[in-house]
C-alpha cells in the first residue's frame, strides 16, 4: 500500500515539473529576478495600472474574496476583500495592495517591471 502511494506522488510530482519546465526562465534570468525580489521592500505599495489591479481583482475572486467586480479601479470593496486576503493570510489588513499581497497572491511579477 506505501509504495503505491509513494509511486503516485512521483507520477504526480513529475507529470507537474513537466507541466512548469516550459514556463521557467533562463538561468541568469532566474538569478536576477531573485536578486530583484529579495531587495523589494515588502511593505511597499506598488503603483498598479488599470490591468494590473484586474489581476489582482481576479486573483481575488479565484480565492474566494469578492473585489465587487473586476473594474480595475481600487475601491472600497476591492480594499475590503484585500483587508479580508490579508488577514485570512496572516498579514497586516490594510487593505492596500502593498508587495507581500501580491506575492501571497502569486503576482509577484506585478512588482517587478
Amino acid at each position: 500500500m506505501k509504495t503505491w502511494l509513494i509511486n503516485k506522488l512521483i507520477v504526480a510530482m513529475v507529470a507537474t515539473a513537466a507541466m512548469i519546465a516550459p514556463l521557467t526562465l533562463p538561468a541568469n534570468a532566474q538569478t536576477d529576478r531573485m536578486t530583484v525580489i529579495g531587495q523589494l521592500d515588502m511593505a511597499a505599495i506598488p503603483e498598479l495600472n488599470r490591468d494590473n489591479v484586474r489581476i489582482v481583482q481576479r486573483a481575488l475572486t479565484t480565492k474566494g474574496f469578492d473585489p465587487g467586480g473586476v473594474d480595475g479601479i481600487v475601491g472600497p470593496a476591492t480594499r475590503a476583500a484585500v483587508s479580508k486576503f490579508q488577514d485570512r493570510y496572516g498579514m497586516k489588513a490594510t487593505g492596500e495592495i502593498d508587495n507581500q499581497t501580491l506575492f501571497a497572491l502569486g503576482k509577484a511579477g506585478l512588482t517587478i517591471h
